[in-house]
């Protein structure tokens, strides 16, 4: 490489990852999201680096830097890390009762929500540690950053709710939905049956084994007979996860880690597989027909199995 582009090259990473909010999209933040972004779309202000998800939210930044700049750096400073408070069931009931409801930065571990609605609560950086939240309703709320581990979450409704980086380890599955629910950046590990996620978004999902627990026994994200038709998980780690019989038609699988993963019987017709890494998945009588970017696929000469319309035949 040229000595002088290799400087240039250094500069511009230097740059970019010295980036104020943590690579956070500014006008997301002040929108109260948190949208993690590359970072190639960027601006300075008082010679500070800011991010963005796309030009639009810089233009929008760009228009009245201060007041958005505040409004993001409220946000971040308030959500991000912040210790959470203990609630008493008790105290929890009469929030819940409230109609502004705002659990955000509690911590309502063990409580019982069996049952309840919590649709119209505020619950960013929550802690629902081993709750009982059976046939809770949470549809549509938002729930950024909140700590689902152990949670009972049996017939529990997140169809349509933001749970953008949020951590469910281990929980108790049954007839979960998590239709068109934004699972961005989430962290998800455990059994989860025929749960429902078609039409989610899991761009950058951290679904994959989970190394550093192996001490306790593998631990993945295993799902039998799911429904994924359409959800995007560009980007995500899902290495050694189990699909099988899993719904995974018309799926956004670019940029995809499936290394080991378990695609056995799964439907992958008209999926975009465009740069996945399929390194020894077991693809045994799953269907591929009408899968776009196969030619880019990495690993396609180690897959496990019989596969349809996958070029391996």
């Amino acid at each position: 490489m040229n000595k002088w582009l290799l400087i240039f090259s250094l500069f511009i990473f230097s740059n970019v990852t010295a980036a104020e909010l943590e690579n956070y999209c500014t006008t997301s933040l002040a929108e109260g999201n948190f949208h993690m972004t590359d970072c190639s779309v960027n601006t300075k202000f008082d010679n500070k680096l800011y991010c963005f998800g796309n030009k639009k939210s810089r233009e929008i930044f760009l228009e009245d830097p201060e007041a958005i700049l505040k409004k993001a750096m409220n946000f971040y400073g308030e959500n991000k890390g912040a210790e959470r408070v203990k609630l008493s069931q008790e105290s929890a009931d009469s929030v819940l009762n409230d109609p502004d409801c705002n659990f955000s930065n509690n911590d309502l571990g063990y409580l019982n929500f069996n049952g309840k609605d919590l649709k119209h609560c505020t619950m960013v950086n929550t802690s629902f540690f081993g709750a009982d939240l059976r046939n809770a309703n949470l549809s549509g709320a938002n729930l950024q950053r909140a700590y689902l581990n152990l949670a009972r979450l049996e017939k529990a409704n997140f169809a349509g709710a933001n749970l953008t980086e949020a951590i469910i380890f281990q929980a108790i599955f049954g007839e979960t939905n998590f239709k068109s629910a934004n699972l961005s950046g989430a962290r998800m590990i455990g059994t989860l049956g025929a749960v429902d996620m078609s039409h989610a978004k899991v761009t950058g999902g951290k679904f994959g084994l989970d190394v550093g627990n192996q001490p306790m026994g593998q631990m993945k994200f295993d799902s039998s007979a799911g429904k994924f038709y359409k959800t995007n998980f560009e980007g995500a780690d899902l290495n050694i996860a189990s699909f099988i019989f899993g719904d995974l038609r018309e799926a956004n699988l670019r940029n995809t880690n499936l290394y080991r993963a378990e695609l056995i019987q799964a439907d992958l017709r008209g999926a975009d597989l465009t740069g996945a890494n399929l390194t020894d998945a077991n693809v045994d009588g799953a269907d591929f027909e009408g899968a776009i970017g196969l030619e880019t696929v990495k690993g396609l000469q180690t897959l496990i199995g019989q596969c349809k319309h996958c070029g391996k035949e």
